[in-house]
Formats: C-alpha cells, structure tokens, sequence
C-alpha cells in the first residue's frame, strides 16, 4: 500500500463496515432482475447457464470498486465494462467458489486474498446467464495481474461516484432490434452499463449510505 493510501485509509473502521454489510447482506430476501427490461419474463423457458461475479470492494477511504475492461477477444460483452467473474465449472462448489475462481484467472487476486461478505439478487441477462453477484473485499495495494486474453485494465471507481446522481444517465442501447432505455454511468471517457450497472444498482439499493 502506497503512502497516500495508508494515510488516506488510516481511520477508516474496515471491520465495522464490513460486519455491518454482511449483516444486511445475510438477513435480506433475494429476487431475480433483468439486464436490460424488467418486464420481460425472467424465468424463460430455455436452459440459464448459472454464472457468478465478484463484486470487488478495495479497502480504501469510501472504498473503491473494483472493475474490467473487456478485451474484444471474449466470447461475451466484448469490449465493455464489467465485474470480474463468468460462467460456473463442475467443480466448483458453489456461486462464492465460482466468482473467486474467476477473480484469480482474471485479475490475479486468490481467494486467500478475499473476505467474501455476501451476495446480492441473481441476474438473469439477455444472453442466457443466471448471475449471482458476491460481495467481496480486498486490501488496497494489491498488485493486480491480468490474463491478456480477457482484460484489458483494471478501474478503480470510487464508491461515492457511484452514488452521486449527475454521473448516472439515460443511455439508448438497441438489442436484437429492440431498443432500450437503461440507466448508466459514466466514469472517465468508460460508461457502465448492462449487467454491470444493474448490479451496482442493485448493491447502492440494498446498501444505506451510511454504511456503504
């Protein structure tokens, strides 16, 4: 951990925090939403592949999250903004040993190196996935090692970007030639949006801001 980030971090009750969001975590009902339109059916006929991302929180003042950029060589959202995470093995255990098996191949971070907290409600997604997104934290200053073929770069954004309203915005996207109307944010010259922002909704949602 750098100077800055010691000093920046040095007061911050970690523990606490993260007691108190795995509590909230631990006592609330899940549901099921939607990618890109809620009121389509989210439980379609055709076989969901089960999947499971980290929702990453680095302990910094505030605390950061933890993203990819996608290279265009992936099979899936090629290109955009998203959680470090993919699609369940036979061996994995479970949703948590999924989403920490895919953190270390895509960003180097081994689950010795994660406190998982929770999860928050499944995404069912245009493209075929049930996604359970796990609440997990890291320590700040962790060197980060990313698998070329998948990520491009690592961002770090503040959670309190995400909770200030003029970053968020009204973003058109079209679809199998349905167009939709989603709620994204923007972050430099990257915009989060799709199942991404869906689940940073659904974290600020469930999180009070005096928590989180």
């Amino acid at each position: 951990m750098s100077d800055p980030d010691r000093r920046a971090s040095h007061d911050v009750d970690f523990e606490d925090v993260e007691t108190r969001l795995g509590a909230i975590l631990a006592q609330r009902t899940r549901r099921s939403l939607g990618d890109l339109d809620d009121r389509r059916p989210l439980h379609p006929s055709e076989p969901l592949t089960p999947a499971a991302v980290a929702v990453l929180l680095e302990r910094a003042t505030g605390y950061n999250i933890i993203l990819t950029k996608r290279t265009d060589e992936v099979e899936h959202h090629k290109g955009e903004i998203s959680l470090a995470g993919g699609a369940a093995d036979p061996e994995d255990g479970d949703s948590i040993a999924t989403a920490l098996r895919e953190t270390h191949e895509e960003i180097g971070i081994a689950p010795s190196q994660v406190r998982v907290l929770g999860t928050l409600d499944e995404l069912i997604t245009v493209t075929g996935f049930r996604v359970t997104p796990v609440v997990c934290v890291v320590d700040a200053g962790l060197a980060y090692r990313l698998h070329a073929p998948e990520v491009e770069r690592i961002l770090k954004v503040p959670l309190q970007v995400l909770r200030t309203p003029d970053a968020w915005f009204v973003d058109v996207r079209s679809w199998r030639g349905k167009t939709y109307r989603l709620r994204s944010c923007r972050f430099g010259d990257d915009i989060i949006w799709g199942a991404t922002s869906r689940i940073l909704q659904n974290l600020l949602h469930v999180v009070p801001a005096d928590v989180l």
